[in-house]
């Protein structure tokens, strides 16, 4: 039997801390792909969710752990998806966020 690191336990206490709009984003059934990949294929729409990126249920389990520990803040380095996702799981746990971006060498 193929070893995996995924933990059916971790996945459930996870999922009693994310926001439910984050859970059920809408799946489709990807036909085209399922000859080649010889399976059945379902692509999530993650871009039906507030913050457009899957990373949000990553930053709900985040910030509520940072959030129990008795963290008030927490800051991240982020271009967009990352950021805004963890904006949005803190202040609904009451977390002071702060995201840094940064440019590129020679950019204005």
């Amino acid at each position: 039997m193929q070893e995996t690191r995924l933990d059916t336990a971790r996945i459930r206490a996870a999922r009693r801390v994310i926001d439910p709009i984050f859970l059920d984003t809408p799946m489709y059934r990807c036909e085209a792909l399922e000859p080649a990949l010889g399976c059945t294929v379902s692509i999530k729409l993650e871009t039906a969710n507030p913050v457009r990126s899957f990373k949000a249920r990553g930053t709900e389990v985040v910030a509520s752990l940072l959030a129990d520990s008795g963290s008030r803040a927490v800051v991240c380095a982020s271009a967009g998806n990352l950021g805004q996702a963890l904006a949005w799981s803190g202040r609904g746990r009451g977390l002071d966020v702060t995201v840094v971006t940064l440019r590129a060498r020679g950019q204005a």
